[in-house]
């Protein structure tokens, strides 16, 4: 194992880059085994070539997601080994347009059938993983076309820059707060349940001794927020018992917690966690949502408020 695999989501890439590399080094031996002189970096550019006919630098820029000198340096290479060709559009003789050249046009029908068993193979692979890994690059594409990465940062984490916003551990002392703030929470929604009374009651019982844990939020030295961790299983917590102090919300404190409690979880080595809530409170669900929570179905639940539950893989 390496300091890569360690670091695991905040190496995501290099860790990318490594699949990259895994994929490129083996497809180059498949088009040398068709005596292709050609690297998987040109797939995209002669691909679009090939399906336009001729296209201009500026066009492929926008259909590849490049840069113009990015396409223009993949372009000199492509052409250096003959596949391609350039010259001026004749419409516009300003505008540089690209087209496959004589062996480019040639070695188009050996390409074809290279990239349909590529495919196959390709999706053999994915269809075989508990989480298909397409699928996966698809959703964090579409997340990050929703909201670029550097804004979910600014969001995430400057919103509480100075704040006064830190995390403390559970301490018998904290064991009111623990259940004055989640009293609070539940009547302002629902309507406090046994099974509530057990776990804010009688939390060493119900929750620390069986391996779970309780964090608290603090600002300004006041407690301002609380979240639980409750063994269910082998390397499986609940996430439970997440309540906000009505004057300190609208600080992105749920957060902070919610940051804190999947990296706890992963400190006491759990692979799975698991939520219960109400579909009703929609900011609630999609911060959940927002930390990789996905819908489950639910069953068996100890309160009538619970018609969702959600799981996160660690």
């Amino acid at each position: 194992m390496s300091v890569i695999d360690d670091l695991n989501e905040l190496a995501i890439g290099a860790r990318m880059k490594r699949l990259y590399d895994l994929f490129a080094k083996d497809v180059v031996l498949i088009y040398q085994d068709e005596k292709l002189n050609f690297e998987p970096k040109y797939f995209t550019l002669y691909y679009l070539i090939s399906k336009k006919g001729e296209i201009g630098i500026t066009e492929i820029a926008d259909e590849l997601n490049l840069t113009h000198p990015g396409v223009i340096h993949l372009a000199k290479e492509l052409e250096a080994l003959g596949f391609i060709q350039s010259g001026k559009s004749a419409t516009d003789s300003r505008k540089r347009i690209l087209k496959l050249s004589e062996k480019g046009i040639e070695s188009l029908d050996k390409f074809q059938r290279v990239w349909k068993k590529i495919l196959l193979l390709n999706q053999s692979l994915f269809n075989n993983q508990q989480h298909n890994l397409l699928t996966a690059i698809m959703e964090t594409e579409n997340q990050l076309s929703a909201k670029p990465y550097y804004q979910r940062f600014k969001e995430m984490f400057e919103s509480t820059t100075g704040t006064g916003v830190n995390i403390v551990e559970y301490d018998p002392s904290l064991a009111k707060y623990f259940k004055s703030l989640n009293i609070e929470w539940i009547n302002t929604n629902f309507t406090v349940e046994e099974h509530d009374l057990e776990q804010l009651n009688h939390p060493d019982s119900h929750i620390l001794n069986d391996g779970g844990t309780i964090i608290f939020a603090t600002v300004n030295d006041e407690i301002a927020g609380t979240c639980a961790l409750i063994k269910t299983g082998d390397n499986e917590y609940e996430l439970a018992k997440m309540a906000v102090d009505p004057k300190y919300r609208g600080r992105k404190i749920g957060n902070v917690l919610m940051g804190t409690i999947v990296k706890k979880g992963k400190e006491l080595g759990a692979k799975r966690l698991w939520l219960e809530s109400n579909t009703k409170l929609v900011p609630a669900l999609t911060m959940y949502a927002k930390f990789g929570f996905k819908e489950i179905p639910i069953d068996n639940s100890p309160f009538s408020r619970a018609d969702i539950r959600m799981e996160l893989f660690l």
